[in-house]
């Protein structure tokens, strides 16, 4: 006896017409060299890019990581700001001496380091970079006097982007087309989020609640993400934001009270930020990324940094009496529809037999 064309339909029909239930992503925990090792950019090839102590002499050392392989770099770039598609890398080299601190912007791309222009010279002392793409072009905001400047540099040339009114600015990021997102003080002495395509500063505005807003990171769309701060006295916290097709608003779903500040945003639309915890906002859903480490790890998240398209999150990761260590979230991929499908026909194989053997 066969089983019947509606039986058959019973079957297959929730697999192929019922919606899709959210489930919580899981990852593979990766712990990225010794102790005191800052894991900071991902690109979407996977390569990581961070700072680790040299046993030898102490020093901070620039490496890159791949698929488990290290790479020191031979420059003195000793933190890192971003790093480009193609693999360039964007940062400082830091004088940390007890006499003075010195903060000077770099490029290390196809094996040499240049030194970007300070906007503003000679008083270049504390000047960090935020952002490159696969041309060679660089954000960064340069301080003086502990007030923000913004600019971008190309080529040896560095050109400082303004303000909306006011005086001061600050970058987060850059995409690959090089639109620059960061905050921008206003007439009034207020901060709002900007956006700068190269031929002008273009004002995102701000919450009507919100206070000391700044931008973070922007992906390929224009979505800018970011923080604000909400509240007065003991109740004042940090509120993480979106920017995303003309409309600002808070990102993500969290207890009254907590602090939460995106920091990057990947072309999938995914967020990771920190706060009273380091959290996911994917689809909608806000996850603390504690909750998604493998079971038994020993070990919790400390903070996160960046996020590439493939939604694997950099951060670093502390264990109880282990210490510090720079770290990999890469994403398992759950059972598709297709095995799914596959696993709903073994069912009807089995059914038949059963019914034949009646």
């Amino acid at each position: 006896m066969q089983l019947s064309k509606r039986l058959l339909l019973l079957l297959l029909c929730p697999m192929l017409s019922a919606p899709a239930l959210a489930a919580a992503p899981h990852y593979k925990f990766t712990l990225l060299g010794s102790g005191n090792t800052s894991t900071t950019r991902i690109n979407n090839d996977g390569l990581v890019v961070g700072v680790l102590q040299d046993p030898v002499d102490n020093t901070l050392r620039s490496y890159l990581w791949k698929e488990g392989a290290y790479t020191m770099l031979d420059t003195p770039i000793n933190r890192v700001g971003a790093i480009s598609a193609d693999g360039k890398i964007a940062g400082e080299v830091i004088d940390f001496s007890p006499e003075s601190y010195l903060a000077r912007p770099a490029v290390y791309a196809s094996g040499a380091t240049t030194m970007v222009p300070a906007p503003i010279a000679p008083l270049d002392k504390y000047n960090y970079l935020s952002g490159i793409n696969n041309a060679g072009k660089v954000a960064g905001t340069q301080y003086i006097n502990s007030e923000g400047y913004a600019y971008t540099s190309f080529n040896g040339v560095t050109t400082l982007l303004g303000a909306l009114g006011g005086t001061h600015s600050y970058v987060g990021g850059m995409n690959e087309a090089g639109v620059v997102a960061g905050s921008a003080q206003v007439a009034n002495g207020d901060f709002h989020l900007f956006r700068h395509d190269g031929s002008g500063m273009v004002d995102l505005g701000a919450l009507s609640d919100g206070r000391y807003i700044n931008a973070n990171d922007i992906n390929d769309a224009g979505v800018v993400v970011g923080s604000d701060e909400v509240g007065e006295g003991s109740a004042a916290h940090y509120r993480a934001i979106i920017y995303q097709d003309g409309v600002m608003q808070p990102l993500g779903t969290f207890a009254p009270g907590l602090n939460s500040w995106a920091m990057a945003v990947n072309n999938a639309g995914q967020v990771i930020g920190n706060g009273s915890f380091s959290f996911l906002v994917s689809e909608g859903v806000t996850y603390n990324l504690n909750s998604l480490l493998p079971a038994n790890s020993g070990f919790y998240v400390s903070a996160v940094y960046d996020i590439n398209d493939s939604g694997q999150i950099t951060g670093t990761a502390c264990g109880a009496g282990q210490g510090c260590f720079g770290m990999l979230l890469s994403p398992v991929p759950e059972p598709g529809a297709g095995l799914m499908l596959l696993a709903g026909l073994g069912l009807l194989y089995r059914l038949r037999g059963r019914t034949r053997s009646v």
